[in-house]
C-alpha cells in the first residue's frame, strides 16, 4: 500500500493534489473525469492498481500492488493546442533526467513516449488531450518489474538498478516535479529541451523497423529534428516521422 503519511512528508505540496486510489479501472480516465468537472492544473491520481489500465495504441499496462506506480496528471497547458504534442516529449524527458539525477541509473527516452534503463522498458507513458486539457498518464516499474507481453521487450525497476534503499513514495514524489518542470516549460524552452533529448535519445544510431502513414518502415535512426520528430534514414534518404508506432531495434 502506498504511504501517503511518508509522501506528504516528502512532497506536502503534491500531497495536497493527489487523489489516491487502492484500485482504479484506469487513471487516466479518472482523472479525465476530474478534469472535466473542474480539477486544476497539477491534480495527480494514483492507483495501487488498475483492472483496465492502457499503454499507447490500446496495449496494456501490467503491474502488480505495490511494485510500481500508475498514475495520472491534469495538464491545463497555457500555450496553443498547435504545442501540446511536445507534452509527451516533455514528460520523457522530466523523468529520463530525475531518474538519472537523483539516483544516477542512465535512463533514456525511447522516443516517443517509453523510458528505458539497460535496454529495458522501465516507464510509459500516455498522453489524451481535450478541448482544453490534457492527461498524462504515466505507469513506472519501481520495485519490480513484471513479466513482459512482448517477447521483444524486456521489463526492468528502478529498484533492479539503484544500490541505495528506494521506495514509490520517494520516486514520486521526484517524478511529479520533474515532469511539471518540463510540461510546464516546453512551450518556450523547447528548442533547449530536445538538445538534452538528444543526449539521452535511446533509439539514435539503431536501426529500426516500425509502422508510420499506415505503412512498414525500417531503417537507421538519425537523432531527433527541431520539431520532435524522429529522424530515419530510410534507403538513404532521411524522413522525419512526427508519429510511429510499433517501434522495434533490429
Amino acid at each position: 500500500m502506498f504511504d501517503l503519511r511518508q509522501f506528504a512528508a516528502l512532497a506536502p505540496d503534491w500531497y495536497l493534489r493527489l487523489q489516491y486510489h487502492h484500485e482504479l479501472d484506469s487513471t487516466n480516465d479518472e482523472a479525465r473525469r476530474l478534469a472535466e468537472a473542474g480539477a486544476e492544473h497539477g491534480t495527480v491520481v494514483l492507483s495501487d492498481h488498475q483492472t483496465a489500465g492502457r499503454g499507447r495504441r490500446g496495449a496494456s499496462w501490467v503491474c502488480e500492488p505495490g511494485d510500481g506506480l500508475l498514475f495520472s496528471m491534469v495538464i491545463r497547458p497555457s500555450f496553443p493546442k498547435t504545442n501540446w504534442s511536445r507534452i509527451a516529449l516533455a514528460a520523457g524527458i522530466g523523468i529520463a533526467e530525475t531518474l538519472n539525477a537523483k539516483w544516477g541509473v542512465r535512463a533514456q527516452v525511447k522516443w516517443p513516449n517509453d523510458i528505458y534503463i539497460q535496454d529495458k522498458k522501465c516507464a510509459g507513458i500516455l498522453t489524451e488531450a481535450r478541448e482544453d486539457f490534457v492527461i498524462v498518464g504515466i505507469g513506472v516499474n519501481v520495485m519490480s518489474a513484471p513479466p513482459s507481453e512482448n517477447a521483444r521487450i524486456e521489463a526492468i525497476a528502478v529498484a533492479d538498478v539503484v544500490q541505495s534503499p528506494v521506495s514509490r513514495e520517494m520516486v514520486l514524489a521526484a517524478l511529479l516535479t520533474g515532469i511539471m518542470t518540463e510540461v510546464d516549460a516546453c512551450a518556450g524552452h523547447f528548442e533547449a529541451q530536445l538538445e538534452r533529448l538528444r543526449k539521452i535519445c535511446y533509439l539514435t544510431g539503431k536501426g529500426i523497423k516500425f509502422s508510420a502513414h499506415e505503412k512498414e518502415f525500417s531503417g537507421l535512426v538519425r537523432g531527433v529534428g527541431f520539431d520532435g520528430a524522429l529522424q530515419v534514414e530510410v534507403d538513404g534518404e532521411v524522413m522525419s516521422f512526427s508519429q510511429a508506432s510499433e517501434i522495434n531495434v533490429l
